[in-house]
């Protein structure tokens, strides 16, 4: 398959797979993970949905005091954590493209910060998904497709992981909260997420997936469980991990609690 059928196939589940985007919401706001630093500070990773509110004359903003209070109540209810009084927000979108949808909710990030450096910035990560299913590549080709996902995949989540995970290890003068969302904080953000658990807090991906669908409310996009199922056996062959690499069933949304999480 060349490189342009490719691009248009991803850009086709794309398509089809978009949701769109609502107005922040608190329960897709949850705290991933926290560092303790050298210098006394701590750095925190969430994850959530697009940051932006609906006024009632239908004008959207950047809610950075409402985004701020959700960090708080989130992390405080769910691990009894609390947020330092400043902190310093990495704000990084992951986009697809961007589609034109995306375009306003995406200026409106980088418009606030630019205009608002001291509280933080925006950046961009390009997430897509994959178009493999691993549970129809023969056995014995595997290992090859899994230890080449930087070559072969998109989202390059070897990468991205370690580039988080930096972040997360960098010292600032104030502590950082780095706050990774796509639109609606389900599809890419449930992709990135579970790798994140799997790597660095040793998640199955049963597990980490049936975390996304608790948040999501849903099963999340195909591309994406695929892309996160390839970086799961990516650890086991390259890193030597032992995780359980199989696709979860989604239970019913009745069923569904991130209480359990």
């Amino acid at each position: 398959m060349n490189n342009k059928n490719l691009l248009l196939i991803i850009v086709l589940i794309t398509l089809l797979n978009f949701v769109k985007s609502s107005d922040l919401s608190y329960k897709k706001v949850h705290l991933v993970d926290s560092i303790e630093l050298a210098n006394g500070n701590t750095n925190y990773f969430f994850r959530g949905n697009q940051p932006t509110q609906t006024l009632s004359n239908g004008t959207k903003i950047f809610p950075y005091d409402e985004l701020v209070e959700f960090l708080r109540n989130s992390s405080l209810s769910e691990f009894g954590v609390k947020l330092p009084e400043q902190f310093y927000i990495i704000d990084i979108k992951l986009i697809s493209g961007p589609l034109p949808s995306e375009l306003p909710d995406l200026e409106l990030e980088q418009n606030f910060f630019a205009a608002n450096p001291t509280l933080g910035e925006s950046r961009t990560n390009q997430t897509w998904g994959d178009i493999i299913d691993p549970q129809l590549v023969p056995q014995d080709k595997l290992e090859e497709y899994a230890s080449t996902i930087s070559s072969w995949s998109a989202d390059k989540l070897p990468q991205r992981m370690r580039d988080y995970h930096n972040i997360l290890l960098t010292e600032r003068e104030l502590p950082t909260v780095l706050y990774v969302h796509c639109e609606c904080g389900c599809d890419r953000t449930g992709e990135v997420m579970a790798s994140y658990v799997m790597k660095f807090k040793g998640w199955d991906l049963p597990k980490a997936l049936e975390w996304d669908f608790a948040i999501a409310g849903r099963d999340i996009n195909f591309s994406n469980r695929w892309s996160a199922q390839w970086y799961c056996l990516y650890l086991n062959y390259v890193e030597n991990y032992k995780l359980d690499c199989n696709q979860p069933t989604p239970p019913p949304k009745s069923l569904i609690s991130i209480n359990n999480y």
